[in-house]
């Protein structure tokens, strides 16, 4: 008997949250797309105009990168999406994943719903790395879910409905309860 690959099912989700940045990361987007479009309209920042051929390759590439950059950003990052099975938390940042982080349900020890405070605890809101060292993946509020790994170390799952997220992982942790 053969085994095809197209018969292998990923495990079902037991959570699924998808969340957006708040207005400020569109309004920063948009500010960089506006910049970069007055720059490669000849202007230099805030209308300046640019002075010799030399600056305007400079202005030039400036506001190439400033464009990319902000879609980059849009396609990238502007979306974390969280998802629980019955052997992993897995998060992924964007519409294609420019960057995911899965914890399998056997390396959480404990699970905690908290608040806590994006700018000062972690210096905002993505992929970030607090004080403490531990790590936070957030996309908006100061809300979540911090686990509690088998190797001391935490990880703060941010989410606009934590309980959930804490009911979910808890279940995948303890089958059949």
């Amino acid at each position: 008997m053969s085994l095809s690959v197209v018969a292998i099912q990923p495990p079902a989700a037991i959570y699924r949250e998808e969340q957006r940045f708040g207005w400020w990361a569109y309004a920063l987007m948009a500010f960089l797309v506006a910049l970069g479009w007055a720059m490669f309209e000849g202007r230099g920042p805030f209308g300046v105009p640019q002075i010799g051929i030399r600056g305007h390759h400079l202005v030039t590439g400036i506001a190439a990168g400033l464009v990319l950059f902000s879609v980059i950003i849009v396609a990238g990052f502007l979306r974390m999406t969280t998802l629980v099975t019955p052997t992993d938390v897995r998060v992924w940042f964007g519409f294609i994943p420019t960057y995911r982080r899965s914890i399998a349900i056997g390396t959480i020890a404990r699970v905690e719903i908290i608040r806590y405070r994006p700018i000062l605890d972690y210096g905002g809101w993505g992929i970030r790395v607090g004080r403490n060292g531990d790590r936070a993946l957030n996309a908006r509020g100061d809300r979540g879910v911090r686990l509690h790994l088998v190797d001391g170390s935490k990880i703060v799952i941010g989410s606009q409905r934590p309980e959930e997220l804490a009911l979910a992982v808890e279940g995948a942790l303890r089958p059949g309860h």
